[in-house]
């Protein structure tokens, strides 16, 4: 086998790795080798890059943290559909989605200056926190009489309908995709088996459970597409909480 046929074998084994968005390099020496040869070796990355394209993948950013690839378009095989959370879902329970996905991501990173900073780690949030900042996002949504123009008319529904939900669930209702405990988990179920945020620590009760963000979570919001939503989220998890409750 030539040399370039085993540079293009190690490239697609790179981006192979990197497509397992919960693997870490701590823990995979292949992966570590590969990452390593990718940061010294500018050939081994330009056919990295070019596997990656092939593939309608963009890389982000490498480090010896991992290697972080993204769908290229909307049309790309590896780009994730609301269908591909859950199926079923309405108009508005997908737009609430969308916007939990937002007003966590707000919760971990509510300032620009700690998504610009590689050194600052969020600390662990609460279910009931993210909970929290969807609501008031939703509600500063809906209260808005001239929502941004770079923000799609097709979140109305998704804002309406948490705006519409109480904070804390009446006793005895389990969560669903239908109150905020239950979309919030939605998304963070989703955001943790794509590597972007972990369990920190279990609870009894749903909205007592915490999370911590990933180093892959911070990368993706740099190149988030919906900034003006993202500023008011950020906006919305920066007020002090509006009940003590979980």
């Amino acid at each position: 086998m030539s040399d370039i046929q085993i540079g293009v074998r190690q490239a697609a084994r790179l981006v192979y790795k990197a497509l397992h968005t919960t693997l870490s390099p701590v823990n995979d020496q292949e992966y570590r080798q590969l990452l390593a040869q990718y940061r010294a070796n500018p050939a081994f990355a330009a056919q990295v890059q070019d596997v990656a394209t092939g593939m309608e993948l963009i890389i982000l950013d490498v480090s010896e943290r991992g290697l972080i690839i993204v769908p290229a378009s909307r049309e790309s095989r590896f780009a994730i559909r609301m269908t591909d959370i859950r199926t079923g879902l309405d108009a508005a329970q997908k737009a609430s989605l969308l916007l939990a996905h937002v007003a966590i991501a707000a919760v971990f990173f509510p300032t620009t200056d700690g998504l610009d900073d590689d050194n600052y780690t969020p600390p662990p949030a609460l279910v009931s926190t993210c909970r929290d900042t969807l609501h008031a996002l939703a509600r500063r949504l809906r209260e808005s009489s001239n929502p941004p123009a770079d923000i799609p008319p097709e979140l109305a529904p998704g804002w309406e309908s948490v705006s519409a939900m109480p904070l804390v669930l009446p006793a005895g209702q389990r969560a669903s995709v239908n109150s905020l405990v239950g979309i919030v988990k939605l998304a963070l179920g989703h955001m943790q088996t794509h590597g972007l945020v972990r369990l920190d620590r279990e609870a009894d009760d749903d909205a007592s459970v915490t999370y911590t963000a990933t180093h892959r979570l911070r990368v993706q919001l740099r190149e988030i597409a919906l900034r003006r939503l993202f500023d008011i989220a950020q906006e919305a998890a920066r007020m002090p909480a509006t009940t003590t409750e979980t």
